[in-house]
């Protein structure tokens, strides 16, 4: 065993070796012909540093404990060759350049050692070509560990596709459309189908129709469409449909997410289709709780506004003709007795305390329900502004397009309460000097407007749902499936719009 040193300059890149150049281990049991290599790769304008076995166990332990950038072998040496010494090599498990140097090596043997591995053969009497062969045979094992670099990449990052796509609640899907194709092609599915749709990934990829007909007529005709069109290259499209239930009692819906790239005289779609079943059946849970809560808000705003009815009428008939019935017998005694100072004092506080009671209790029926109502909410409406104007001193105009309407109770209700509202917000927020309220009538819909030349409102408030009696707005409307929409702007004043389909009057409702 023993070593030798080369000298700069180098011809091969080593920048990737360590300080002391190329590491050279070669399988040799002649001196002189070690020497010989030595000079070589001196001659050859190597940095190296070379170091001769010639025992198959000292190669073992070289490969194990240093680091090699080639290895050189004579074909012959005492007791073992060149192909065991490859065969050391490659179950080292070391991808490093093996070159064979020999004084006689028939052209069978060398073509069935570059067959084992062998990256090149030379003849002794030949040895100006070691440097280029050394050189030719780095580039080659570098190119081996660049490509296997890439080739472990891509099984890397196939391995994680494939675990990505195992877990998503759906598929993975590569599809193919074009002005000259008659419907996408699908040239990709990830194994998700077989849980998404119960079929194998190759029924959608030897049949192009198999995929549309997973779904829904009319939801599979949408999806058509949309993926035939001339799509706008890297811009997402989705799309949500119906998996064919084939009689089972729920439907279930997927989502569909794609990005389509131009290929030639076709687009290339890539995209995802998931399972959105568990969604869809929550949001129609959500749909239906809010409109049993709809229905038992409207049920429980109907029943107060009858409450309210009956007890103003209570109010007014018994309380107020009880009070008015006082009222005159107390002014008979005024009339027909002759009392002390005192005694008339008390009289004229009883007259005056009759009086208070009499408007408190017109007060608290009007607010309970205002008999107005029973006239028709135009009538109504007008004298709510009139009352409104003369209650603030803030001036107030009422415009409809219609002099007569024909409307449910509870609508009339519904939108006298909700300028009630309003005309209340507008005294405790809008510091305006002026309100005008328009009621639009049309065959199908009622729409209410109510503006202001107050301070207006920000964009902040306009998100807040509890802001400016909005809630009780929109609980009002939606009982009517219709809309509520608050605008203005900060000095500019707001603009309250309420519009509801129109309902004719059918009963004796406005009258509770």
């Amino acid at each position: 065993m023993s070593e030798s040193k080369g000298l700069p300059p180098s011809l091969l890149d080593i920048s990737n070796f360590s300080d002391g150049g190329l590491k050279v281990l070669v399988v040799e049991d002649n001196d002189s012909d070690f020497e010989l290599m030595c000079y070589r790769l001196k001659q050859g304008g190597l940095k190296y540093t070379a170091t001769r076995v010639d025992r198959i166990e000292d190669l073992r332990k070289r490969l194990e404990h240093e680091e090699w950038q080639v290895v050189i072998s004579d074909h012959n040496l005492p007791g073992f060759g060149s192909e065991e010494a490859l065969r050391v090599v490659r179950d080292s498990g070391l991808d490093i350049p093996f070159i064979i140097v020999s004084g006689s090596i028939g052209e069978h043997v060398a073509v069935e050692a570059m067959r084992a591995g062998a990256d090149d053969y030379l003849m002794k009497d030949k040895m100006a070509r070691l440097v280029p062969a050394i050189e030719r045979s780095l580039r080659a094992a570098n190119e081996r560990r660049s490509l296997a670099a890439a080739e472990l990449a891509q099984r890397e990052s196939e391995r994680r596709f494939a675990a990505i796509a195992e877990n998503i609640p759906g598929i993975i899907f590569q599809m193919q459309s074009g002005p000259s194709m008659q419907r996408p092609t699908v040239p990709f599915v990830s194994e998700g189908v077989v849980r998404l749709f119960g079929v194998p990934p190759r029924l959608f990829l030897e049949n192009p129709h198999y995929f549309f007909e997973q779904f829904e007529p009319d939801d599979a005709a949408t999806l058509f469409e949309l993926l035939m069109d001339p799509p706008k290259p890297g811009v997402p499209v989705s799309w949500e449909g119906r998996i064919k239930n084939y009689g089972k009692r729920e439907s279930r819906w997927v989502y569909m997410n794609a990005v389509a790239k131009p290929r030639g005289n076709m687009f290339v779609w890539d995209g995802v289709l998931l399972d959105i079943s568990d969604r869809k059946q929550a949001e129609e849970r959500l749909l239906n709780a809010q409109t049993e809560l709809r229905l038992v808000t409207t049920e429980f705003e109907k029943r107060r506004e009858q409450e309210r009815g009956a007890i103003a009428r209570e109010i007014h008939d018994d309380m107020g003709g009880s009070l008015t019935k006082l009222k005159a017998d107390v002014a008979w005694l005024n009339k027909n007795m002759t009392l002390d100072a005192a005694a008339q004092e008390k009289l004229d506080d009883m007259l005056e305390l009759i009086e208070h009671l009499l408007a408190s209790s017109q007060r608290i029926a009007k607010d309970l329900r205002p008999g107005i109502l029973d006239y028709g909410l135009i009538p109504a409406l007008e004298w709510q502004m009139n009352d409104f104007q003369k209650r603030t001193q803030i001036e107030g105009v009422f415009q409809c397009n219609v002099d007569e309407l024909d409307l449910d109770g509870e609508q009339s209700t519904a939108l006298f309460r909700i300028l009630q509202e309003a005309l209340t917000n507008i005294v405790k927020h809008a510091q305006a000097t002026r309100v005008d309220v328009e009621l639009f009538v049309t065959e199908s819909e009622l729409t209410l407007e109510i503006r202001d030349n107050g301070r207006g409102i920000e964009n902040t408030d306009k998100l807040k749902e509890t802001s400016f009696g909005l809630r009780g707005m929109q609980e009002r409307v939606a009982a009517f499936e219709g809309w509520v929409d608050v605008s203005g702007s900060l000095g500019s004043g707001t603009t309250v719009m309420v519009s509801i389909p129109r309902s004719i009057q059918t009963g004796e409702a406005g009258n509770d």
